[in-house]
C-alpha cells in the first residue's frame, strides 16, 4: 500500500510517468534529481493520502535518499501512528 502510494506520487504528482521506479532509485543527487520543492510536494501528497502529518524533524536526508528508504520511513511512521 505505501509502496504503491509513493510510486504513484512520483508518477502522477511529480510527472515521472514513463520511468521504472525501483526501490534503489535515488530521489536526490541522482536518479530523479528532485529539489526541495519536489520533496515537499511528495511529503505533502503522502500526508494527504494517509491522513497523517509527518513531523519535519523526522525528515532527514537518509529517510528520503531512495524510493525504498522513503517507503520504509513512511510505513514506519504510519505503524507508529497506528494507521
Amino acid at each position: 500500500m505505501v509502496a504503491e502510494a509513493v510510486r504513484q506520487v512520483i508518477r502522477v504528482d511529480l510527472k515521472f510517468a514513463d520511468i521504472d521506479i525501483p526501490d534503489t532509485l535515488e530521489l536526490v543527487g541522482g536518479g530523479l534529481s528532485l529539489d526541495s520543492l519536489d520533496l515537499l510536494m511528495m511529503v505533502s501528497a503522502l500526508e494527504k493520502r494517509f491522513g497523517h502529518k509527518i513531523p519535519q524533524k523526522k525528515l532527514k536526508r537518509e529517510t528520503m535518499a531512495t524510493v525504498g528508504a522513503l517507503i520504509d520511513f513512511t510505513h514506519a511512521e504510519l505503524v507508529e501512528a497506528g494507521k
